[in-house]
């Protein structure tokens, strides 16, 4: 666009060509919003290790330093509370449940069931080996009988052992002792009955399978006397066949070979007894956050001074260096996911550049900081009223930064912050999903509410609907929780719950309202109250355009009406397209009188040479630049005073220099008598363009009918495409399509609409009739009436 005229000797094109790159130089320099522009790390890196720092310090999980433990039966001298959720084991109650387990745990004894089975056996081989060594005859009789009771284990006296050597059948001896044995052959049989314990039961370990079973009822055990009295009682029932000639002796040695068949194992006992010890679940103390251990005046007790243990205990087991480092990990994780979030989803418009980080570090501080205060002084005053301290939680207006960020930035960036804060804010308070949930159900609210605010007192209905949403879920996820109980005091917390809740909408409401106008003006953002500010004719600007300059001031209030209706015609921000319009213009102020729309009796531009025209024309972009900026109208309003008419060639005056030129012999550059731009780069600014070279090229239609208005307006539309206005900005053929329609419609209804040609009043007679013939005759006929309502 900075091309030079083709004649390098004409000083006048020369001055024109710096005046046009002078004006593009400064619209490059409104546009670029000065200071946000580029990343300074030297302020960008310590502005967000600081953001970090005070976050950490007013959400970080830090542990309460170790107390003293006042003396017993001593006065507290202050109230002790737990700033942090307390888990530690009770030690002492532990140890005791693990005695108490092993206490429980029976004594457990041996078994060994195959015992009077095998008892059989040996007194068959000691019978066999005594026949033998009999027939054999090379012992005497008295070693015999010495070898005989060695194999048996039992005394025999010499003469029952010649008996025994004469018998017939000595294998009847076996068969008796035998008997005797099984009689106990399935019973558990002990040596003392004082080896079991005087109550309860016992575990019996069987040697054989290594089973350990219960036996609840030890009367089913016997000890050795009992055995034996069963032995002698069933003497008489033997089978002694023909040793019944010593049946004395085979009852006295049955009495003598039996032992027991179970004993106590100490060794196992004291395994099973450290295996139900260590089964044992240990006994935790939970000391909750904001839990008063005990209050100041109060006398100190063994139970006091154990529970200061405990949270002495649990500082001690915390490392604040870590827990510092974990949230500020933590922290970290959640900006950089949030981040990506942004970038990898395509939503870079939503989160553009360097201003909206400060924006939105900015409102999560301060709503941070306003929640802890809130926070803290709900816990003072439900303690002054005895109630659970917890439900302070409900007054933390965490709802805020999402009224804040959805005018300042956008809805997605205002949803994602807000869930991102409920969770950090809700670990601070209490850790709980519940608590959460009604966080989230505030956030959700605001950023349905808000999203409809045109004006500041807005806000405040949008904090009235986020009170009554909290006040409705705060009963909900207090019953889930468990709730209150019953009794006076669990309606009183429930009633003070509930106003916390709808306090917290009111104060999110409130400090809203008064921060936005404060964040506005700071980072110089134009939300859409702003602009609906701006769009107000009372506004001075406005007053002053249209006393200055009365036919801009019209001009722009048709391009606004134009403008607007596209907007909303397409699903842009119709507000703004409005404002834009009726600033675009705004710098004609300083020169109103080189325009045509503010020029009676001849045009100035007549007498002027084409180029100081062409200058004193771009000049109005560079004074409405300098005004938007003075008086901080935002980003918007700037778009609209350098992008609305792109690079759109001044015509009138370049036809002008080329007559002048063929005159003279030299050539005109076209680059010199186009603005300097940019094209614009929006759609609102887009739409902007077509609107102002749409109304002025109807505005020359001498009777506008809709078919002509019509035709007016596609030629135009099509010029601006063919001429690559809107090569920049993002409105598609649909949208173009749809903004032809919305201009028509406001031409040819709202501004060419047809008017009734009232006939002349006859002269009227005097009288009453006659005065009111006067009145409606002099307010049909006032002049330029007609003009005026088109």
């Amino acid at each position: 666009m900075s091309e030079h005229i083709s004649s390098s000797d004409n000083p006048a094109p020369s001055s024109l060509q710096r005046s046009r790159d002078l004006l593009s130089a400064s619209a490059i320099r409104a546009l670029a919003e000065d200071g946000w522009a580029r990343l300074r790390w030297w302020v960008d890196g310590p502005a967000l290790v600081g953001f970090m720092v005070i976050m950490v310090a007013l959400l970080g999980p830090f542990s309460g330093g170790v107390r003293p433990i006042p003396p017993l039966d001593s006065i507290a001298p202050s109230t002790i509370r737990a700033e942090r959720d307390v888990l530690v084991e009770d030690q002492r109650a532990s140890q005791l449940r693990r005695d108490e387990a092993a206490a429980a745990v029976w004594p457990a004894f041996d078994y060994d069931s195959n015992l009077y089975f095998e008892f059989g056996q040996p007194v068959r081989a000691a019978i066999a080996a005594m026949v033998a060594r009999r027939e054999a005859g090379a012992l005497p009789r008295a070693k015999r009988r010495q070898a005989f009771q060695d194999d048996l284990g039992a005394p025999v006296g010499a003469a029952t052992f010649a008996l025994i050597e004469k018998l017939e059948r000595p294998e009847d001896i076996a068969a008796a002792i035998t008997f005797f044995f099984n009689t106990v052959l399935n019973r558990l049989v002990i040596d003392k009955r004082a080896a079991l314990p005087r109550q309860g039961g016992i575990n019996v370990r069987d040697l054989a399978t290594g089973e350990v079973r219960g036996l609840p009822d030890t009367r089913e055990v016997l000890d050795l006397a009992q055995v034996r009295r069963m032995m002698r009682a069933r003497a008489g029932d033997a089978p002694y066949g023909t040793a019944r000639i010593v049946r004395t002796w085979v009852l006295e040695s049955a009495l003598s070979l039996i032992k027991p068949n179970m004993k106590a194992n100490p060794l196992l006992t004291d395994a099973l007894r450290k295996r139900a010890s260590e089964a044992v679940e240990p006994v935790f103390v939970k000391i909750s956050s904001g839990e008063v251990v005990i209050r100041e005046g109060d006398r100190v007790t063994r139970a006091v001074q154990e529970r200061l243990r405990y949270l002495n205990q649990g500082a001690h087991r915390r490392s604040p260096w870590s827990e510092v480092a974990a949230f500020g990990a933590l922290l970290a994780t959640f900006m950089v996911l949030g981040g990506l979030f942004f970038r990898r989803s395509g939503a870079a418009a939503a989160l553009p550049g360097r201003k909206a980080a400060y924006i939105v570090l900015t409102v999560v501080l301060i709503t941070t900081v306003l929640s802890m205060l809130a926070f803290y002084a709900g816990r003072n005053l439900a303690e002054g009223v005895a109630i659970e301290r917890q439900i302070a939680a409900n007054l933390a207006p965490v709802a805020l930064a999402t009224l804040l960020l959805v005018h300042l930035i956008d809805g997605r960036t205002s949803f994602i912050v807000g869930v991102v804060l409920s969770l950090l804010i809700a670990l601070r308070v209490s850790g709980d999903v519940g608590q959460v949930a009604y966080y989230l159900v505030g956030v959700l609210v605001a950023g349905v509410a808000a999203r409809r605010c045109r004006r500041r007192a807005d806000l405040l209905k949008a904090g009235i609907a986020v009170a009554l949403a909290q006040m409705a879920m705060a009963p909900l996820v207090t019953v889930l929780s468990g709730g209150f109980g019953g009794g006076g005091e669990g309606w009183r917390a429930g009633l003070l719950m509930v106003a916390f809740a709808g306090g917290s909408g009111l104060l999110a409401a409130v400090c809203a309202t008064g921060l936005m106008t404060l964040l506005e003006y700071v980072f110089d953002e134009t939300t859409d109250m702003r602009l609906m500010e701006l769009a107000s004719a009372d506004n001075a600007l406005l007053k002053e355009l249209a006393l200055k300059c009365p036919g801009t001031y019209y001009h722009s209030m048709v391009i606004a009406n134009l403008a607007e209706a596209a907007g909303d015609e397409i699903g842009a921000n119709g507000l703004q397209c409005r404002v834009m319009a009726l600033y675009h213009d705004i710098g004609k102020t300083v020169r109103p009188a080189y325009f045509a729309e503010n020029q009676r009796g001849g045009n100035i531009h007549d007498r002027l040479p084409p180029e100081l025209s062409a200058r004193i024309i771009f000049a109005h972009i560079k004074d409405g630049i300098d005004i938007a900026r003075r008086h901080r109208l935002g980003r918007p309003i700037l778009d609209a005073i350098t992008q609305h008419q792109g690079t759109t060639l001044l015509r009138v005056f370049f036809a002008r220099a080329q007559e002048i030129a063929r005159a003279s012999g030299k050539a005109a550059n076209e680059a010199d008598f186009r603005y300097p731009g940019p094209r614009p780069r929006n759609r609102e600014a887009g739409i902007l363009l077509l609107a102002d070279a749409v109304e002025a090229a109807t505005r020359a239609l001498d009777n506008p009918q809709p078919a002509e208005v019509r035709a007016r307006i596609d030629a135009v539309v099509e010029e601006k495409i063919n001429d690559r206005q809107l090569d920049e900005c993002d409105l598609t053929l649909k949208d173009i399509a749809a903004v032809r329609g919305a201009f028509q419609r406001v031409l040819t209804l709202g501004v060419y609409h047809s008017r009734i040609d009232y006939p002349p009043v006859a002269p009227a007679a005097n009288g009453e009739n006659g005065r009111e013939d006067r009145g409606h005759r002099a307010i049909h006929t006032l002049p330029g009436m007609a003009e005026r309502h088109s």
